[in-house]
C-alpha cells in the first residue's frame, strides 16, 4: 500500500507540473524575442469553481491484503478568489473491499480541500479531513473514525459538470482509495 500511495501522489504531481508547463512552452514557439514582456491574462470568474456542488464517483480500494471496487457520492461548497479555490466536501461509498476475513463496508468523510487553478479549466488540490470507515472482523463490524487526506486533479467539462480523478488515504486503516468523479454545479 505503501507503493500505491507514493506512486498515486507522485503521478497527480508530475501530472500537475507538465499540465502547467505546458501552456509556458507553447507560448515561446515561433515569434522570436519580444522587446518586452507580457502581462499575465487576468482568470476571469469561472462559475463552475465557486458554489455548491454533488456528484457521484467510482473508484478501487485498497486495505490489508484485499481489495474492491467503491462507489458513491459527494458533496461540497467552493469559494475562489483568483486561482486559490477553497471548499469544503462530504462523501460516501460502499465498498466491497474484502481482505482474508475482514472487509469494509462503506467508508466516509469530512473534509477541506484546497486547490490552485493550474488554468481556468483545470484544479489541482489537496485535501484533509476525518474519515469513517465501517469494518466487519470476523462477523463483528464496527464503525472506525481515522484522519484522511489526499491529492486530486478536477477539470472543467462545461459551466455546470467537472471531472476528477482523486486518491485518498485513511491513515491509521491502512485504507488507499484512487477513484474517478463526475461533480454538477447545484443552484445558480
Amino acid at each position: 500500500m505503501k507503493m500505491l500511495r507514493g506512486g498515486v501522489c507522485g503521478s497527480l504531481f508530475m501530472a500537475c507540473i507538465a499540465m502547467a508547463a505546458n501552456p509556458a512552452s507553447a507560448a515561446d514557439l515561433g515569434g522570436g524575442p519580444r522587446p518586452y514582456a507580457e502581462p499575465l491574462p487576468e482568470m476571469p470568474f469561472t462559475s463552475v469553481w465557486q458554489g455548491l456542488y454533488g456528484g457521484v464517483h467510482l473508484g478501487y480500494g485498497d486495505a490489508w491484503n484485499g481489495d474492491g471496487i467503491i462507489g458513491g457520492g459527494q458533496i461540497g461548497y467552493n469559494w475562489q478568489a483568483d486561482r486559490l479555490v477553497i471548499g469544503a466536501e462530504a462523501d460516501i461509498s460502499l465498498s466491497d473491499i474484502d481482505g482474508h476475513g475482514t472487509s469494509v463496508d462503506w467508508l466516509g468523510s469530512a473534509r477541506g480541500r484546497i486547490g490552485f487553478l493550474l488554468d481556468p479549466r483545470l484544479l489541482a488540490y489537496a485535501t484533509a479531513g476525518v474519515g469513517f470507515a465501517d469494518i466487519d472482523d470476523f462477523g463483528g463490524s464496527d464503525t472506525e473514525t481515522d484522519f484522511v487526506y489526499g491529492l486530486g486533479l478536477e477539470g472543467k467539462l462545461n459551466e455546470r459538470m467537472t471531472a476528477r480523478l482523486e486518491y485518498l488515504a485513511y491513515d491509521d486503516l491502512d485504507i488507499d482509495v484512487v477513484r474517478a468523479g463526475l461533480n454538477f454545479k447545484l443552484g445558480y
